[in-house]
């Protein structure tokens, strides 16, 4: 996928899980983490949860900090 179409995906993720309770945003946060931790990221930043960084392997670290 082009960033574009990322960005897009992972807005239209977001608007949609906005709505969802909680614990069902976890449950797909969990998903979207073993698919691609930035994806994961992505999408837990858009919907203002909060990820802590230690849980996070050290390569993806590095990449969500040059972000």
């Amino acid at each position: 996928m082009t960033p574009d179409q990322q960005e897009r995906l992972i807005q239209n993720i977001v608007g949609s899980l906005s709505q969802a309770r909680r614990d069902l945003q976890m449950r797909q946060l969990c998903h979207f983490f073993r698919a691609d931790v930035n994806y994961g990221r992505r999408v837990a930043e858009g919907l203002g949860i909060a990820i802590d960084p230690s849980m996070l392997p050290k390569s993806a670290e590095a990449v969500g900090g040059a972000r």
